[in-house]
């Protein structure tokens, strides 16, 4: 019985009495219960606020975190942006990286798990000028006169050389990163990524074809959400608010954009409109946006092996799980 029911009865019982009730006040009302406090997720990002990593603005602007029950704060990252690492210092609940960087952490010890991936095909590839007669990044092989910028020993070009026999016949010079050296010289193609290169040299008046390194077989995953290695009892809902937050976001860009703008001075609306377009095909790839398969982790596992960076006998076991929420308690 609860304790307005039992006064009401007690008032009751006086009256049929024929006594008047007592005139001290009424026991106050208990307060209600405070709400349950959102949880609080730093998602630390490996790269400037741009386009790939619109979904995750999206989800806050548009509340879609806040209403899952997550107080999100997105920390920017740049060159070498160690975000498994704040994982593992507990300076971030949730990290970005690309798949084959986590494999490699792993091996060394990293206690990160990835749970899901936004980009289907791997950002990575080749830029020339669309007149070069280049078709595939493979046939730079028969080009001598072209000169490839790309990250000399960095996986992606260690893998590339040792796929296609160039040591020695294809020449490799360091990167700087920007596409001056590329606008300058004919002779030059470089490494690129869809989401930036080819934007920018288009809005400096050169035409450029990319070249997907997907189509010569190496495909990571990349914009990969990572969590801590077991993963904590949160996950499975923000892992479903992350998802929700990216459709919307390829459904309706404009808000999370803008926002984009407004937070990395080196965009502007034209550029952002531009990379959310090269980016599209990319995100949903042939299994769709957000999915990871056996399959794909593993040919990812067989890549980093060839170039030595994985043990022969390594596997891709362990390193991603698609969340399931727990059963609800009895």
């Amino acid at each position: 019985m609860t304790k307005t029911r039992a006064l009401s009865l007690f008032t009751l019982a006086l009256a049929v009495a024929g006594c008047a009730p007592s005139s001290d006040p009424a026991p106050p009302t208990p307060a209600a219960p405070p709400a349950s406090a959102a949880t609080r997720v730093r998602l630390a990002l490996n790269w400037f606020p741009e386009p790939e990593f619109g979904g995750f603005y999206e989800g806050v602007l548009g509340g879609v975190y806040e209403q899952a029950g997550f107080q999100v704060e997105i920390i920017p990252g740049g060159p070498g942006a160690p975000t498994l690492e704040l994982l593992e210092a507990g300076k971030a609940e949730a990290a970005i990286t690309a798949a084959d960087d986590l494999l490699v952490k792993r091996e060394k010890g990293a206690r990160a798990v990835a749970v899901w991936a936004a980009f289907q095909l791997t950002r990575v590839g080749v830029l020339a000028r669309a007149d070069s007669g280049l078709q595939r990044i493979g046939d730079l092989g028969g080009r001598p006169e072209l000169k490839v910028a790309i990250e000399v020993g960095s996986p992606f070009q260690r893998w590339l050389w040792q796929r296609h026999g160039w040591e020695g016949k294809v020449q490799a010079v360091p990167t700087t990163g920007s596409v001056a050296a590329f606008l300058a010289d004919p002779s030059l193609v470089q490494q690129a990524y869809v989401t930036s290169e080819p934007c920018v040299a288009r809005a400096r008046g050169v035409e450029p074809v990319f070249l997907r390194a997907s189509d010569e077989g190496w495909n990571p995953y990349g914009t990969v959400l990572a969590v801590a290695d077991p993963p904590p009892a949160w996950v499975p809902a923000f892992v479903q608010a992350t998802a929700r937050a990216w459709q919307a976001y390829v459904e309706a860009p404009a808000r999370a954009n803008a926002e984009l703008v407004r937070r990395n001075d080196q965009l502007d609306p034209a550029l952002v409109e531009c990379i959310t377009q090269a980016q599209a095909p990319f995100l949903t790839g042939t299994d769709g946006l957000g999915a990871m398969t056996a399959e794909r982790w593993q040919q990812s596992v067989d890549a980093l092996v060839t170039v030595g960076l994985l043990k022969p006998d390594a596997s891709a076991e362990g390193a991603w799980i698609v969340p399931q929420a727990s059963p609800a308690a009895p």
